[in-house]
């Protein structure tokens, strides 16, 4: 027997070959899985998932925020719509309109103003404009609140206006 670089070798290369051998099953190995197809598929959908999901969360977060948002423009509308069939009282205006708004945030408000204008300038509403007309009468509803869900959240504020006199 002689010793070649620290391995005993026998003639007809018995213990020399099984020296080389893990050298040569890790190279056939890598071209075996280099070449493998069977779990392709699975490792791009894994790839893919994080931002498939990502999408589906951001559409239903953006999907909360305009509904929120149509929510808030009913609620609104109902307080004018309250003055334009001849309510005059401000603050059952906006209770009809926050009773209006469905699955309002928990910091929803809703304010309902009214003001007069004379050609184009705020005036007092129980009097008349200097030229003998009467002032154009307003109501506003102003509503705010955050929108949105538990990642994206925004907070707004939407007014309605509408001329009643």
């Amino acid at each position: 027997m002689r010793e070649t670089y620290g391995v005993k070798a026998r003639r007809g290369g018995g213990w020399c070959a099984a020296a080389v051998m893990p050298f040569r099953s890790a190279a056939a190995t890598a071209r075996r899985l280099l070449s493998a197809v069977e779990g392709t598929s699975a490792v791009e959908f894994a790839l893919i998932a994080p931002a498939l999901a990502s999408m589906v969360l951001g559409i239903s977060q953006v999907s909360e925020v305009l509904i929120g948002s149509a929510h808030m423009q009913t609620a609104a509308r109902a307080s004018i719509q309250y003055a334009l069939n001849g309510g005059t009282d401000l603050t059952t205006a906006q209770n009809v309109g926050l009773q209006a708004w469905a699955d309002k945030p928990a910091n929803a408000t809703l304010a309902a103003s009214e003001y007069c204008t004379c050609h184009g300038v705020t005036a007092v509403c129980t009097q008349t404009c200097s030229d003998g007309d009467v002032p154009k009468q307003y109501v506003s509803a102003t509503a705010t609140g955050t929108l949105g869900g538990t990642v994206y959240t925004v907070n707004k504020t939407l007014t309605e206006t509408a001329r009643i006199r």
